[in-house]
């Protein structure tokens, strides 16, 4: 295999358009007693290998493409596969040959790459660019094309003489370009106008992000030609509405169709537009000749304002080409509907698990239909399901790359495109674990299938832990483990930090040995005392991962066992930039702040209040509903089981109109602050105590939740506290909080969980998904480094466990209790004595407007600022003291919000804020030197890049 890694031919494909595959050498999987997935406790040679061509998978080279992803699942695609760019979302046979693929990560160019339909190689790439396209950024091969002032978002349909149209997404279009002899060139544009929507659908205000003096958005993210190639159909996610364009004149119509419209689909030959409605539990089915709507057609339960369980969300189409048949995936269920469009009536519902009774996980997000056989892509769960589709029955499993979110039919031949590839190893090139992953294609012979399905439906099962002995085994032992934990552990407390890699914190934590790297620890004992001296006193998990990538993604990990497909393809659109309003879990203000020129709004994005108020009370705030999961959180359960709980800073399930029950409200600190840099975690923490001092015993919850998240930093934002600062004082508030639940009656029976929400912020020697997690209490081992592979999910069947909850999800029924970290000879010995803080207060250099300086002294005893704050600066205005000097060029983060900022630039500025510019680049060479010894290029054309 060692020509795949020449220097000469990864310089070709590279500069062919293909990004490096960024993954850590295949991990042998072992399947220990309990029929969980680990990775070997030993730490085994790591290498960044890059799947740069197409490559023929078989039983002597299956290890190149089997990789353990941060759950512990295995990913090991069939047949002939490629590398795509980032986060590739879907793929069309165009008709004169090739294949293309659509990848809209969080790069700083989205692409369209075609693919030779036979051999599967790269042959030509579109590169588009959301801002100006600068001759600087050319890459020298005739075979890529780059236009600027342009995204794309999932949406993708052929047209005649190679032609070929993409939705724009943030630019506000449709694009149409030509492939000729390899040359992609644009053809037109066809800009399209937001359109507004009534008060009572679904979201109800316009969801896109606030752009100053700009025009809301269409936001077209799915396109289809219709009948003749006479016009364009375009579906506007946040407009509700479906275009019609005239492809003659450009003359363009539009109609509401319903909340949040995905996909398209021309069925009944021809006779029927149906669009699946992503925010709603329906299709509805236009008639494309007089373009209006003949009606919807429910596919779950019927949603409205007060409705408070999750959505379906309906998402890929595909027609039955025999009769009026459409068939819809139903993502956060696990089924797909079959909708008759004549009659307008649901006509079956098709269950898309794993095994009989799973709870959900499969997150079907792609279909398609060939040789009397329906194919539904799991995003979830790594695979290809097969259906006969007449009967319905299951016919097989065929394994992909992780996360499959597109599929199509060319010829006899199957291709899907998986978004997240062969996953990440060790970041060693600077990369963002956010868009490091170069996507996946895999072409799958459909004549393979009658000899080869069976043993691919046994190996994609055997790869998520999902056989019957993996999962009968993995039963037994965690009995064993739920019945000593029940006995002894009765109150949980869970403390959820901000984006570090295991290296970043503890790469200088010496008793960790190989599983540290000193050369990566950003912060150590000095800003993190306490930390170190915790970890030498209980349990260290040296090989835990994060399961999401980001914060978007991480508040649903470590709540729900999941994220949602929602998150999953939109939260690169808007850490990009790209015209979407966060949405993970979370309200945002859809009130900008700074239009008075004073840098906030009352009741707008200064709120850290916000996360417990109801959207009646907040006005102009996003509703995050369509962002949920389908068993919703932890928080959920622990409300419906009756086991008492307090949640300090995380958000929790809303009804769609954005209330938050009255029940679940008891359960929340609502005087805690969300998110806020201004306001200090040592604040946090003595909320958090004053709270539980005022209800002992009987009224001291048996689950807490905290968020304490100033080590994520404000990096080198003028004015802001250094990193090093708030790094020392989440340090000393986290101990302190320990330390204080350590003296309450309550500790003898108590466990606490400490982790990270991501590791997006540094660098890794393992893994780019790795951070660390501690066990503390009476019952967890002293000094013990636990080397077995978990993750934030194991956190939550370890809670669910203790308290006799079911899963939420497949990843947190399958994963495994905690084991090997109990002691059956406790010590409720109190934690040690908190190290006071080590670092003096400092700020960031730079000028300070005054609304800023008062933000910061107001936030020192947990407020934020109000309708009358200017009056009130006015007349204390000789107290908060002279402007910093003005901050060099490039301190400062340049992201709308500074929970986007990307990886390499956070790692950046934190890491020339507390050691220096000498120091950074002494890191960045010896990251260089890793990646030459790893044999990958030290950037990736794709990757870590950011306008």
């Amino acid at each position: 295999m060692k020509h795949l890694l020449s220097s000469s031919f990864v310089k070709i494909l590279f500069l062919g358009g293909l990004c490096p595959l960024a993954v850590a050498s295949p991990v042998v999987a072992t399947y220990d007693n309990a029929g969980g997935i680990s990775a070997s406790s030993m730490i085994s040679k790591r290498d960044t290998r890059d799947l740069l061509a197409p490559f023929s998978v078989d039983a002597a080279n299956q290890d190149w493409v089997m990789h353990v992803l941060p759950t512990g699942r295995i990913v090991s695609p069939v047949a002939t596969v490629n590398g795509t760019p980032n986060f590739a979302t879907n793929v069309i046979p165009l008709q004169n040959g090739p294949i293309a693929v659509l990848a809209n990560g969080a790069t700083r160019a989205q692409t369209v790459t075609l693919y030779d339909p036979h051999s599967l190689k790269s042959v030509a790439q579109l590169a588009a660019y959301k801002k100006l396209w600068h001759a600087d950024q050319k890459v020298s091969n005739p075979k890529i094309h780059s236009t600027g002032h342009q995204s794309f978002f999932q949406g993708i349909t052929a047209g005649p003489d190679g032609r070929f149209f993409v939705a724009g997404g943030d630019s506000n279009d449709v694009a149409e370009f030509r492939c000729d002899n390899g040359h992609v060139q644009i053809v037109r544009r066809f800009p399209l106008a937001w359109q507004a929507f009534p008060k009572d659908q679904y979201p109800y205000d316009y969801q896109g992000e606030y752009r100053s003096g700009k025009a809301r958005v269409f936001y077209p993210d799915a396109v289809l030609l219709g009948p003749q190639h006479k016009h364009l159909f375009v579906a506007g996610m946040l407009s509700n509405s479906l275009a019609r364009i005239d492809l003659a004149t450009g003359q363009t119509q539009y109609l509401n169709v319903g909340s949040y419209p995905f996909a398209l689909a021309l069925a009944d030959h021809g006779k029927r537009v149906v669009v699946s409605l992503w925010g709603a539990d329906a299709v509805a089915v236009v008639d494309p000749k007089s373009f209006h709507l003949l009606g919807t057609v429910g596919v779950g339960p019927q949603t409205g304002p007060d409705n408070r369980a999750a959505g379906v969300h309906p998402t890929a189409l595909v027609v039955d080409p025999d009769n009026a048949d459409v068939y819809v995936a139903l993502a956060n269920v696990d089924q797909v509907a079959k909708v008759d469009t004549q009659t307008l009536q649901l006509a079956g519902i098709l269950q898309d698990s794993p095994y009989p009774d799973a709870p959900p996980g499969s997150y079907p997000d792609a279909l398609t239909i060939a040789q009397g056989k329906l194919f539904a892509g799991n995003a979830g769960n790594n695979d290809v399901a097969v259906y006969d589709l007449r009967s319905g029955k299951s016919l097989g499993l065929i394994p992909t790359g992780w996360y499959p979110t597109g599929m199509t039919v060319s010829g006899d031949d199957l291709y899907v495109v998986a978004a997240k590839g062969l996953g990440t190893g060790p970041n060693v090139q600077h990369q963002w674990v956010g868009d490091m992953m170069d996507g996946l294609i895999q072409k799958i012979p459909l004549s393979e299938l009658p000899t080869k399905l069976p043993q691919w439906t046994e190996a994609a099962l055997k790869n998520d832990g999902f056989t019957v002995k993996q999962r009968t085994e993995r039963h037994v032992a965690d009995q064993r483990e739920d019945a000593f934990l029940r006995k002894h552990i009765h109150y949980v407390v869970f403390i959820l930090r901000e984006n570090k890699t295991f290296d970043e914190d503890l790469g200088d934590y010496k008793p960790a040995g190989a599983w540290a790297d000193p050369e990566l620890d950003l912060y150590g004992p000095k800003e993190l005392p306490n930390l170190y001296n915790l970890a030498r006193h209980y349990t260290l998990f040296v090989n835990f991962m994060a399961d999401g990538e980001v914060t978007a993604q991480g508040h649903q990990w470590t709540t729900a066992a999941s994220d949602s497909d929602f998150v999953q393809r939109t939260w690169p659109e808007y850490y990009s930039g790209r015209g979407l309003v966060a949405n993970p879990g979370w309200t945002q203000s859809l009130i900008p702040g700074g239009s008075d020129g004073w840098g906030g709004v009352p009741g707008g994005t200064d709120n850290p209040f916000a996360i417990y108020e109801n959207l009646s009370v907040l006005g102009k705030w996003s509703n995050p509903w369509i962002s949920y999961p389908e068993r919703l959180f932890l928080f959920n359960d622990l409300l419906n089981h009756h086991v008492s709980f307090e949640d300090f800073g995380e958000f929790v399930s809303r009804s769609e109109a954005g209330n938050i029950s009255p029940a679940m409200k008891k359960h929340l600190a609502t005087g805690f602050p969300g998110w806020d840099r201004m306001i200090l975690d040592t604040y946090r923490e003595k909320m958090a105590q004053h709270w539980l001092e005022a209800h002992p015993g009987k009224k001291f919850p048996h689950f807490i939740y905290i968020w304490l998240p100033d080590d994520h930093t404000a990096g080198r934002e003028p004015c802001y506290y250094t990193p090093d600062y708030y790094v020392a004082n989440n340090d000393y508030a986290t101990a302190k909080f320990i330390h204080y639940l350590s003296t309450t009656p309550e500790w003898k029976h108590m466990v606490v969980f400490l982790t990270e929400d991501d590791a997006q912020s540094g660098a890794d020697h393992i893994n780019a998904h790795r951070t660390f997690a501690l066990a503390m209490g009476p019952w967890v081992k002293k000094g013990y480094l636990e080397a077995h592979l978990y993750s934030q999910v194991n956190i939550l069947k370890t809670t669910e466990a203790i308290f006799d909850l079911p899963p939420m999800s497949q990843w947190d029924q399958n994963a495994s209790v905690f084991a090997g970290i109990w002691t059956r000879h406790p010590d409720d010995t109190p934690t040690p004595t908190p190290i006071p803080i080590q670092i003096p207060v400092a700020f960031n250099a730079g000028k300070c407007s005054d609304y800023t300086l008062l933000r910061r002294e107001v936030g020192l005893s947990g407020g934020y600022l109000k309708a009358d704050w200017k009056d009130w600066y006015y007349r204390h205005q000789n107290k908060f003291g002279k402007h910093l000097p003005p901050p060099k060029a490039g301190s400062e983060y340049t992201p709308t919000t500074l929970l986007k900022v990307p990886g390499p630039e956070q790692m950046k500025q934190e890491w020339i804020a507390s050691k220096g510019i000498a120091s950074y680049e002494q890191v960045m060479a010896y990251l260089g030197q890793m990646a030459k010894a790893h044999h990958a290029p030290i950037a990736a054309y794709q990757a870590g890049e950011k306008e």
